[in-house]
Formats: C-alpha cells, structure tokens, sequence
C-alpha cells in the first residue's frame, strides 16, 4: 500500500490551534508529523513558544522538519501545488483514499480542531477518515502517515541530531548521536572519566546520556547564553578583566546547574545534582554550584521547610552567583527582567527570598559593573 519515499513530500496545517488551550495537543501534532514522516507543519495561529518546543526537539533528537505559526489557511492551500488531504470522521475511509492517492505528488494533510471552516472541506481534494468515530487528530495523523508509507517511516534515520535512542528491552539509552552508523557502545557515564571541569560539548553529552529531559536542556542552553552574556558583557563594558572569573568553569557551572533535574524536578535536584557530580568526580567547584544555585541562596532554616538537609544554600563564588542568578532571569526557555523574577516569588509569598534576590542582582550589577536588566 506505500505510495510515497516520506519526509520529503508531506506537510502538515494544523487548523483551530488556540496557544492559551491547545499547546500540549499541537506540540503532539507536530511531533506526531515529525516522526511519522511529514517534512515541515503549518500551525495558523503564532506561537512562538511551540516553534521553539519543536525546533529544540529536532535539533536535539535530528532531521530537518520544519514549523511556522501564524500563517493563512487560505494562503497555504491556494498556493499548495499538490493534493490536500483532510482528516475528518466524515472522509472516506484512510485505506480508500490511500489508493486513490495521485502517484507522485506533494501531499498537504489539514488537521482541524473542534471546529473546521466549512471552505475547508470544499478545498480538500479528499476527506479522509480513520475510522467514522471521534478520536484524536494525533491518532489520525499518525494512522494516517502509516498506511500512506507503508511502515517505511518506522524505518528512517533522522540524521544531525545531538543523541539518539539505544533500543532496549529494559531500561533506557540515550546516547551522544555519534557518527550515525549505529556502532556507538551503550556507556554508563559514572564508568567514564570526565575532566573536572567539562568543556561545553562534554556537558552537554554527560546530560545526554543522563536522560535530561528536552525542556530541561532548552533551559539549561538558554541559561548558558544567559550567564556567558553576563560575563562578556562585563568583560568588554564592565569590571570583568579586573575580576578573577574562571569562565571554563561558568560555563560548565550553567550547563550543568540543573543535572539533579534527570533524577527529580523537586527543589531535592540540588542535592541529587550534587551527589551526581560527586559521583563524576567533577571539581568540586562544580558541585558548589549546583548545591547553591536555587534562587538567590537558601538559608538553613527554609531548607528543613523544604524538605532538604538542614544546612545553607547560599551562594558565595562570583561564578556561583552569576550561575544563581541567569538562572533566576531564565525561566523554562525565555529569559525574564528581574521585576518578573521578583513577581513570581511574592506571588509564591516567599518575601524574604524576593529581598535575597534583589541583594543579589544590585551586587553583581555593582561589582561587574553592567546592567544586567538589559541582557533580558
């Protein structure tokens, strides 16, 4: 029944996407047309936060799919010089269509919401259905790319990406993507020697084979360029060159500040990350980083509330300070002005911390002598 070679011929519009409700079912859309083999997703309402959530997914795992949001329904049909296919319980059935299919062309497949335009299912050269009963839009997608590949997609390579999946029947792997001839050994990280202080490919690869989730690493990046900004910046404007900043050790020190968040996304991440350094054998610098970076610090008295061994958390090094705070001005992926740091402690009522990390920015602000605000 396959008719097509995939990912190279079949897009995807994704129709009644509302950013503020549907952003989990979309990004499964999209992933859905990525791994099934669809080559690139048009999404009509903007969305930057999905395109980042995608792009950061094929750049980590490989590929060259691609996504725009905000586009024109209209646009994107009209302009299609292939045949549109639309999911709708109300098409002819999926094996049908399959066959009908024209040989050779380009395939735009329309995946709708609650609601369809009516023009929609006028400008559809066929409506498709698997199975005439609701369901999900992913599970449609997904069956649908199947049957039109015959199972070939199950079987491509996504070439470019940063680490790849060791197939196994217990457990998981997650390895560096290597040379992509699939002969890369499965290694435990804690068997291999790791410099003290690893360089920015070797953390990245250590949280690879970690299993570090990819919001996690979309994070972590964003705070790396974040803490390297702040450095450069005080470099080139500020006191930088007449501060003693060791930034192989920052950068390892922002790369790898979230490496409990493998194991746990509880506040217990700093000190689960800094029991995985020990165990790595990572400077010791390392591991004060990763145990002090929460917040603006964390006195011994909070941490018994917190569920954490009763001792400090406080930042004290001038890398373990611009670690804390990037930190503080990134959230999951974007980086925030300090005001907006601030909002969402009081709004958690933790005042003292809210005093804590004002004190932290005003004094790295004074000793590097840049506005970090404006790196934001």
């Amino acid at each position: 029944m396959s008719r097509k070679e995939p990912w190279t011929h079949v897009e995807v519009l994704r129709l009644g996407h509302r950013p503020e409700r549907d952003k989990r079912i979309t990004t499964h859309v999209a992933l859905a047309a990525r791994a099934f083999g669809a080559g690139s997703i048009h999404v009509d309402r903007k969305d930057p936060s999905l395109e980042r959530t995608i792009r950061s997914v094929t750049e980590r795992f490989g590929g060259s799919f691609s996504i725009e949001t905000g586009v024109s329904r209209r646009s994107v049909m009209g302009r299609f010089d292939g045949t549109i296919v639309h999911l709708t319980m109300y098409g002819i059935p999926v094996d049908r269509a399959v066959r009908e299919l024209p040989e050779g062309e380009k395939i735009l497949v329309v995946v709708g919401a609650e609601k369809v335009p009516a023009d929609v299912y006028d400008l559809a050269h066929f409506n498709v259905s698997v199975a005439n009963q609701p369901h999900s839009e992913v599970s449609a997608l997904a069956i649908f790319l199947d049957r039109l590949f015959g199972g070939r997609e199950l079987e491509r390579s996504f070439p470019g990406g940063e680490v790849r999946i060791a197939p196994a029947s217990h457990g998981k792997a997650v390895l560096p993507a290597g040379d992509g001839n699939g002969s890369m050994e499965i290694e435990d990280p804690f068997s291999m020697e790791w410099p003290p202080v690893p360089s920015e490919k070797e953390c990245m690869t250590l949280l690879h084979m970690l299993g570090t989730s990819t919001p996690v690493m979309t994070h972590v990046r964003e705070v790396h360029r974040m803490g390297m900004d702040i450095y450069s910046r005080s470099m080139e404007f500020g006191s930088g060159r007449d501060l003693d900043i060791d930034a192989e050790l920052l950068s390892a020190g922002l790369l790898l500040h979230d490496i409990g968040r493998s194991r746990t996304h509880s506040i217990r991440h700093v000190t689960i990350g800094a029991e995985l350094a020990r165990r790595l054998h990572l400077d010791d610098r390392i591991v004060s980083i990763i145990h002090n970076h929460p917040g603006a610090g964390i006195l011994a008295s909070e941490a018994a509330e917190l569920g954490l061994p009763e001792e400090d958390y406080i930042p004290v090094s001038l890398e373990e300070r611009i670690v804390s705070h990037a930190d503080n001005l990134v959230g999951e992926s974007r980086r925030r002005p300090l005001e907006r740091a601030l909002e969402r402690l009081r709004s958690k009522g933790a005042l003292a911390a809210v005093e804590r990390m004002k004190r932290l920015h005003e004094e790295l602000e004074d000793i590097l002598g840049i506005d970090i605000d404006a790196l934001t």
